[in-house]
């Protein structure tokens, strides 16, 4: 199966990464367990459509085994595994879980299995489910007492700590969201199968996760709008880009480059005005309203054109976009000398947006 992990040290690196700058006024033991969270959710997203309390106890199984057991990230080839152990001598509950078994396979590996493929896979790594933890160093007795057990897994953390492994201290932290007392219980308890009843982690009530704040946010990606509001107030506005081929010209570059068509019309608000018709010379800079080339005098093209130029910037400047930087602000670093550029298309994006009947 390819190799292509379903969670690497990059991915946690990047939850973290995110979280101590999304969070950072909150106390680092409040932010590991936001971070512990964080994981835990980004792996159940990318585990197969099985039941949700299979997911749950595969998500406990794959951060024992994985993260903290072997050190390393999970590979398809482990949900696999996980998933021949899951199997049972009910027929028609291996049927039920082919399918969406071989459909996330599929996803990874486009045209890599086919039905029997996947039930030969699964028979040959069928049986007894693997130990929760391996190779670990055994809490010790006065240490797994449930009452106390927060700090015994931090001592035990210290001790796996003198390793000197950085994985592990990511693992440290996916560990925390299992819950002091769950991890206690599943270290001491025999080994049985996954069906059967699994200590369910405390929720811990942390912040919903969001996706690292990089790239073009969701916000300013294309959507349908009211295109009638949007005339009537270029409209009102007196303003060259209502007609056409602007507008529509301008529409499609957006729907093309999946820009939020706010977006573009409020750039071309901030550098010309919306292109007035009373302009002296309002046909020709409506041909570059986006003043790309450096300006319409010295760039003189046609809408599509320019729009084009526009759209491609703006989406090479988003796809550069560092981990919390203001879009406006990154986008004004390259397209505008003026430092209040950002500013002013907000405000006017705001605006455009704000005008849009209520669905």
């Amino acid at each position: 199966m390819d190799r292509a992990a379903v969670l690497s040290p990059s991915d946690i690196n990047t939850i973290r990464r995110y979280v101590h700058t999304k969070y950072a006024p909150l106390p680092g033991n409040r932010r590991a367990e936001i971070v512990a969270d964080a994981i835990r959710r980004t792996l159940q997203q990318r585990l197969p459509n099985v039941p949700d309390d299979l997911k749950n106890a595969m998500v406990d199984k794959l951060i024992f085994r994985c993260l903290v057991g072997e050190q390393r990230d999970v590979q398809p080839d482990d949900v696999l595994d996980l998933c021949a152990e899951l199997h049972t001598d009910e027929i028609s509950l291996r049927e039920q879980w082919l399918e969406p078994i071989l459909e996330w396979a599929n996803e990874r590996s486009p045209g890599r299995w086919n039905a029997e493929q996947l039930t030969s896979r699964l028979n040959r790594r069928k049986g007894p489910a693997l130990a929760v933890v391996q190779d670990l160093p055994a809490i010790p007795e006065q240490d797994a007492q449930i009452n106390d057990s927060s700090v015994s897994v931090k001592n035990w953390f210290g001790r796996l700590r003198k390793k000197g492994s950085t994985m592990v201290t990511i693992s440290m932290i996916a560990l925390v969201v299992a819950g002091a007392a769950s991890i206690t219980l599943l270290l001491n308890k025999p080994e049985t199968a996954i069906t059967e009843s699994v200590a369910q982690p405390p929720m811990i009530s942390a912040p919903p996760m969001a996706l690292p704040d990089i790239g073009m946010p969701e916000r300013l990606k294309y959507a349908e709008i009211d295109v009638a509001t949007l005339k009537q107030y270029l409209k009102s506005r007196n303003s060259m880009l209502e007609k056409e081929p602007y507008f529509s010209a301008i529409m499609d570059n957006a729907r093309e480059y999946d820009i939020h068509p706010h977006l573009l019309f409020a750039i071309t608000g901030q550098e010309q005005g919306f292109v007035p018709k009373t302009s002296k010379d309002a046909k020709i800079i409506a041909n570059n309203p986006f003043n790309v080339g450096h300006s319409w005098m010295e760039y003189n093209t046609d809408i599509r054109n320019s729009a084009g130029i526009a759209s491609r910037l703006i989406v090479k400047l988003a796809n550069s976009r560092p981990e919390g930087h203001d879009p406006f602000e990154w986008f004004n670093q390259t397209y505008a000398e003026d430092p209040l550029w950002s500013d002013g298309v907000r405000k006017i994006f705001d605006k455009l947006n704000s005008l849009q009947p209520s669905s």
